[in-house]
């Protein structure tokens, strides 16, 4: 895990990191420059020394520079932090587009958003916190353990002969704890992932409100992590408790053995007073080492989340891709299945000539969408192949085959955001008069000058205070703003009142011209001007008209 967080860092992030850790080990060293000045302080004063400005001015000195070398590793720090959050981030968003569809039907959209916060936001405290707090602290240690042998071997020994039972002892606690936090952080994933769940479908919950099915399994979910997190809890805090204990002792063991060897005249008084300031500065990374177990539990584990993405499998790019001269469309004995035992495509054959209307037809889960799915790699065949224009879809850029075809379905998706803005996903960079244009040829323009801030006027999340024409008509400008050679449709009409249905039928009729067009077909007029009619049964084409 740490290797491969520190290979995330950019290299600008690891030289934030070691910068931190330099100016930590000054802060410190500056701290305990400090303690010895007065010790030295003390002693020159008992001994009648009169002139002690060099001791102010050295301690000033020493003040300014654990200030500002304070200042410089907290700064440092969080630049380091924010890259490691800024990179991971970055790498889940671009491989979000880069899964098929498979992975989003196996994975919670709740879980995944648990991890692009929560676990990313760990990052940076690991990061940000512990990488460059305990670094240097164990620096610091080091450099105290050789000085501290230099004023007393003997001594020094002392203060390290419980140490290692300490750390005996955290090291097997640490293991109960990582399974513990594992069982925690899936609970919180299921628990989140039905508070997603249960928001989306509060109109529903509330039509029917009689039935409590779903607030018990949410209570539940919410009973189940906070049992988990109170074993969690009390296991950290039995471990750490006693670990404290063992530094504690470590401790007071070096104090008393100190105590008998000054009373013995085998260490002088002046020695003493050093081991019994400085062990404590030594002891201090062990004692932190507490909240960089717990730190470490919880980073472990959103790790090995945010590795669910980061590391899933992805749409298998072409090494060699392959660019269509036409865009036809071929199926030939294409076979898939969704998953073993379930629904399965059978020995799917058919070609739609660049430029025509191929309507897919049946009953609903015949098949009819996951040719459509199939073509644009949503998931990949398991027998046979696709090809556009004589060319395999999978011998195609995944970003070219996507930017070949235009889609609009029954569900429309639309985003938070100005109207503007939702259409212009058909083309990031078009210009003003375009969006205005295609909006136009939707027969969507009119009706967005009539809204108070025009094509800046604001929707909801999926489109909310928009009728579902509307909606459509919005979607239907993106496809003529995209400007694809096949354009995908899930008739549209279906659920719309007259006024939309015709605008709407207006709009496809030009956007289908010269395109090749695979539509799910609902009505009769659709079927009619088709250039050929697909009949789909159970996952295999029946009849072709």
């Amino acid at each position: 895990m740490i290797k491969e967080i520190w290979n995330t860092l950019t290299g600008r992030g690891k030289r934030s990191l070691l910068l931190s850790i330099i100016g930590f080990v000054i802060y410190a060293l500056s701290g305990t420059a400090m303690m010895l000045l007065v010790l030295n302080a003390i002693e020159a004063v008992l001994i009648g020394k009169s002139d002690m400005r060099i001791y102010w001015l050295t301690l000033v000195l020493c003040l300014l520079i654990k200030g500002g070398s304070n200042m410089f590793a907290d700064i440092q720090k969080h630049f380091a932090g924010f890259d490691i959050v800024y990179e991971i981030r970055a790498k889940i968003i671009y491989r979000l587009k880069t899964f098929s569809l498979g992975f989003y039907t196996n994975e919670r959209l709740g879980e995944i958003s648990n991890i692009i916060h929560k676990d990313v936001d760990n990052m940076e405290m690991v990061v940000g916190h512990m990488w460059t707090r305990m670094c240097a602290d164990f620096i610091v240690s080091l450099i105290l353990l050789i000085f501290l042998f230099s004023v007393d071997a003997k001594m020094t020994l002392i203060m390290l002969v419980l140490l290692p039972f300490a750390l005996f002892f955290l090291a097997r606690g640490l293991k109960k704890a990582n399974k513990l936090e594992e069982e925690t952080g899936n609970a919180l994933s299921d628990m989140v992932s039905l508070f997603v769940e249960y928001v989306r479908g509060i109109p529903l919950l509330k039509a029917f409100s009689e039935s409590r099915q779903f607030d018990k399994k949410l209570s539940a979910a919410a009973t189940d992590f906070g049992e988990r997190s109170k074993t969690t809890s009390k296991n950290k805090a039995a471990v750490l408790s006693l670990y404290g204990f063992f530094i504690d002792l470590a401790f007071g063991v070096t104090v008393v053995a100190g105590i008998l060897l000054v009373a013995g005249r085998k260490a002088a008084v002046m020695d003493y007073l050093v081991f019994v300031i400085l062990s404590r500065e030594f002891y201090k990374p062990f004692i932190a080492m507490e909240t960089h177990w717990m730190n470490y539990l919880k980073v472990t584990d959103s790790f090995v989340r945010i590795k669910k993405i980061t590391e899933a499998p992805t749409v298998i790019e072409p090494k060699n891709p392959e660019t269509p001269t036409e865009f036809s469309i071929t199926f030939d004995k294409v076979g898939f299945s969704y998953e073993t035992g379930g629904f399965a495509m059978k020995d799917i054959s058919f070609h739609t000539p660049e430029r025509t209307l191929t309507a897919l037809v049946g009953e609903s889960g015949s098949g009819k969408t996951t040719v459509t799915n199939l073509l644009l790699r949503f998931w990949d065949v398991n027998a046979g192949n696709i090809s556009i224009g004589n060319v395999d879809v999978r011998n195609i850029s995944y970003d070219e085959l996507l930017g070949s075809v235009s889609i609009v379905m029954q569900n429309v998706q639309l985003f938070a955001d100005t109207i503007e803005g939702n259409i212009r996903i058909g083309k990031a960079n078009a210009a003003k008069d375009e969006i205005i244009t295609a909006a136009k040829k939707a027969r969507i323009h009119d009706f967005i000058l009539s809204l108070p801030d025009g094509y800046q006027t604001s929707v909801g999340e999926n489109g909310a205070g928009l009728s579902g024409g509307q909606k459509q008509r919005i979607a239907i400008a993106r496809a003529f703003l995209k400007d694809a050679p096949i354009l995908l449709l899930d008739e549209i009409t279906s659920n719309v009142d007259p006024v939309n249905e015709a605008l709407i039928q207006e709009a496809i009729s030009e956007l289908a011209e010269n395109r090749t067009v695979l539509v799910i077909a609902h009505h009769l007029s659709t079927v009619r001007s088709a250039d050929q009619i697909l009949v789909f049964r159970n996952g295999a084409i029946v009849q072709v008209v």
